[in-house]
């Protein structure tokens, strides 16, 4: 809790979000960091601009990745009406800040457990529907059809409008003509879903060089923090640019290497006895200290998501082992931060393991200071 209210309060404090952006704007300039090569951007502050109440950087113009997030769980027939945003942030909250409870570790269920079942939505079968399939199917099988189909329908529609805007107007039905209009922008959109994965690899790309490398990383990095630039030529949008960096955690190098092999135990497969010891090094606290526990739970922050991780049985078999009582500080925002990650690669249809993603980062932090512990 005192670790969240100091990144809470933080946000208030301009000018440390100031200097907050220009480390990390600075360290986007290295072409050894991930930035340039991923296509990321990190806007440049103007120091002599800014003040205590107000921040001054470089524009970068686009929509917000929040609006893309918001189509694809629409698709699902999830109700986004408070914004995906705050369904992905309330999700990575409830789970990092009580890492003991039943439900900590059920992202998907939390990202997904808005349906509009008051309004009975015709989308809503969806999500019963994929829990089933998973059993069978596997998960990454269910997202990966659910991607697909989304394109398929795109694809369909865009070469729908072009058909309709070949016929002379004279002979177009009104309605034809205003489903065409209204559905204008359906290339683009598939164009853009093709990039998304992209964009989830890059994310997790540089949000690893900034917690394993720089040491100094937005803790904050929901949908609506984040930017699909427009491009000046009307070329295609394929960058991305990174705002918001009131809630930027600092680790030291110790604290770097414990978390790094933490997440090289997960990614690496390691036995359970490995892996609950890495998680002790942290300094977390149960009431059991049990080995079993220890390495389900971080297999569960770090790992890939599972069909058995739809079932909100399996969480309370999980907790029924053991509970925390103390989670490490150090870890806390991390494991934030990759939440609020997973959660947008989730919305998008996408399962990925923080554990390889962020594997080689970890890895270089580990022979970078393992002389020095």
């Amino acid at each position: 809790y005192d670790e969240f209210s100091r990144q809470f309060l933080a946000e208030l404090d301009y000018n440390q979000e100031k200097e907050n952006l220009q480390t990390v704007y600075e360290s986007s300039l290295d072409p050894s960091a991930p930035y340039q090569k991923r296509g990321v951007v990190i806007p440049k502050p103007y120091a002599d601009l800014c003040t205590g109440n107000v921040i001054t950087m470089s524009y970068l113009p686009g929509p917000k990745l929040e609006e893309e997030a918001k189509r694809q769980l629409e698709l699902l027939g999830i109700d986004t009406s408070g914004g995906i945003s705050q369904i992905i942030k309330d999700a990575a909250k409830e789970a990092s800040n009580n890492p003991d409870e039943v439900e900590s570790g059920e992202l998907v269920r939390r990202v997904t457990k808005r349906i509009d079942v008051a309004h009975h939505s015709p989308f809503s079968w969806k999500i019963t529907a994929s829990k089933i399939f998973s059993q069978v199917f596997g998960f990454d099988s269910i997202l990966w059809a659910v991607r697909a189909a989304r394109r398929v329908l795109l694809w369909s529609q865009a070469g729908a409008v072009v058909c309709i805007q070949s016929v002379p107007q004279v002979l177009l039905a009104e309605r034809w003509a205003e489903w065409a209009d209204a559905h204008q922008t359906a290339a683009a959109q598939a164009q853009r879903l093709s990039l998304t994965a992209a964009w989830i690899d890059a994310l997790f790309d540089v949000h690893g060089h900034q917690v394993f490398s720089l040491g100094a990383f937005n803790a904050d990095p929901h949908p609506g923090n984040i930017l699909v630039i427009e491009e000046e030529d009307g070329k295609q949008a394929t960058r991305l640019g990174l705002i918001d960096y009131g809630q930027c955690k600092h680790l030291k190098p110790d604290e770097q290497y414990r978390v790094a092999r933490l997440i090289l135990s997960v990614a690496n497969n390691e036995p359970d006895v490995s892996i609950a010891k890495a998680f002790r090094d942290l300094n977390i606290k149960t009431s059991n200290d049990s080995t079993e526990f220890l390495a389900n739970f971080a297999k569960l922050m770090f790992g890939k998501f599972k069909p058995e991780h739809m079932s909100h049985d399996w969480h309370k078999k999980l907790h029924k082992q053991d509970k925390v009582l103390y989670f490490p500080k150090e870890l806390s925002m991390v494991y934030r931060t990759s939440l609020l990650l997973r959660g947008l690669a989730i919305s998008l249809q996408i399962n990925t393991s923080i554990g390889d993603q962020w594997q080689g980062h970890a890895q270089q932090a580990v022979e970078r200071l393992k002389d020095v512990m």
